[in-house]
């Protein structure tokens, strides 16, 4: 059949790309094809989608050579993969500035949470301790809504569907409805503010994109809401707002394209 004949080729194309991906800085069709174990035929015939794409270039004579679109894409995928990495400065400076916690968050699709992933922690005594890896609702909180209001609707949905009660408050979590409006203005602005003055929790938090728009977390600062004043949140807003923006260009997210948009 046509799908398993498509299949077979796609996954010897997968095996052709890890063989060169481990193999040397050049290589030509017959050290491929025996290192394959295929045919040269076939091998010629796997490699010029792959010539079409960038993926792979002619290197001079009969040699093959890594090509830059494989360069880029394994930059972009080193890049999020090591992304607390890359928020390290970007939350140092922010923490600077502000000495109060500063952190990032990775949305998890799996369990529609986000997770901390880095995390600097105020210097005052009196703090709200985030731990790395702890688990945050989206539907409370800055950090957890900065990635809640870009989310595609499905996955929205989901995140708003989980069962939950707020973390301090003990609160049943607010259904879409009484959300609409908050996430609604969160898109508008850009940046997620909160602040409740019972629990004296407060927090800004901004959305970081991938390099295709989708959102990949949030990054941050949190606080009591007795010392994140309200005449503060102006100005917080602004600098976490840029951090998250510097953040998603490092991993390739330029404004103006598809990203931050919901589908």
């Amino acid at each position: 059949m046509k799908e398993d004949r498509d299949r077979g080729s796609g996954m010897r194309t997968v095996a052709l790309l890890k063989l060169i991906a481990e193999g040397k800085s050049s290589f030509t069709l017959s050290d491929l094809a025996d290192r394959a174990g295929l045919p040269r035929s076939s091998v010629h015939r796997l490699l010029q989608p792959l010539l079409a794409g960038g993926l792979v270039e002619r290197a001079g004579g009969q040699a093959y050579r890594v090509g830059a679109q494989f360069l880029r894409i394994s930059a972009l995928v080193m890049r999020q993969a090591d992304v607390a990495r890359l928020a390290r400065p970007i939350l140092q400076q922010l923490w600077a500035q502000w000495e109060e916690t500063c952190s990032l968050c990775v949305y998890s699709p799996a369990g529609h949470i986000a997770i901390v992933a880095e995390t600097l922690q105020t210097p005052h005594p009196l703090r709200f301790v985030i731990e790395p890896l702890q688990e945050l609702s989206l539907v409370w909180g800055s950090l957890g809504r900065a990635i809640l209001a870009f989310l595609p609707e499905t996955e929205a949905a989901a995140a708003l569907g989980r069962p939950g009660i707020a973390p301090l408050s003990g609160l049943p979590n607010p259904s879409a409805e009484e959300l609409a409006d908050i996430l609604s203005g969160i898109r508008s602005s850009g940046v997620a503010c909160y602040r409740n003055e019972v629990v004296d929790a407060a927090g800004v938090a901004a959305p970081v994109f991938r390099d295709d728009g989708s959102v990949l977390g949030s990054l941050g600062i949190t606080a009591p809401a007795r010392r994140l004043k309200a005449e503060m949140v102006d100005g917080i807003a602004e600098s976490v707002k840029a951090g998250a923006q510097r953040l998603s260009a490092l991993l390739g997210y330029t404004a103006g394209s598809d990203g931050g948009l919901r589908g």
